[in-house]
């Protein structure tokens, strides 16, 4: 819900695609987070989150995530390998962290229900109560709303062209929300519809 004139609320699934944006960019509004984990339905090995507004990076770090293996197809997507994990922090550390930063805000992903599954999924293997990051109400994906300015509905698909680390891809996906905001065309978007051979991630 967001604060209207004369003092009533809208529900966000009730705004344009830019009137959404715009929304999100407001200060102290929504911060952006993207994982990379150790497979499709493995563990967190790296974390970022970043304000909407200002695009000042909360939290970047990698991510131990013990005994996981990481899947030779997700390593090839972004090349994090077990020997950079040796001195990263464990989950239940990162976890306190990400839950001060997101305290009050909106989480902006690019394909919500992945980063949100894999919050969880972490979240019940260390035997933490994942508090406010557990509400749906909380996070916006904003894949599903660039779908919806590029004519595909909520349901489509487009990747989102990013880095593939999570730092990368959380300031790619602030430069959407941005795009979506001033109302600009989704060039790369548009290519991607074009392109039928590219993946949809």
């Amino acid at each position: 819900m967001i604060e209207c004139r004369g003092g009533g609320v809208m529900s966000l699934q009730m705004l344009s695609p830019r009137e959404w944006a715009a929304a999100m960019l407001a200060d102290g509004t929504a911060c952006i987070l993207d994982v990379e984990t150790s497979g499709l339905e493995g563990s967190i090995i790296e974390v970022a989150v970043i304000d909407a507004a200002s695009g000042a990076v909360l939290l970047d770090t990698l991510v131990d995530c013990g005994p996981v293996q990481i899947e030779p197809d997700a390593h090839a997507v972004h090349s994090i390998t077990a020997a950079d994990l040796d001195d990263a922090p464990r989950w239940p550390e990162v976890f306190a962290q990400l839950a001060a930063i997101t305290s009050g805000r909106q989480v902006l992903a690019y394909n919500a229900q992945f980063d949100q599954g894999r919050v969880l999924h972490d979240c019940h293997r260390s035997g933490i109560d994942p508090g406010h990051l557990a509400e749906a109400g909380r996070w916006q994906c904003v894949m599903a709303r660039r779908c919806a300015a590029l004519g595909l509905g909520a349901e489509g698909r487009v990747r989102l062209g990013g880095g593939h680390r999570a730092l990368a891809d959380v300031r790619a996906t602030r430069a959407l929300v941005q795009l979506l905001a001033a109302g600009l065309p989704d060039a790369a978007g548009l290519a991607a519809l074009e392109d039928r051979q590219c993946p949809f991630l």
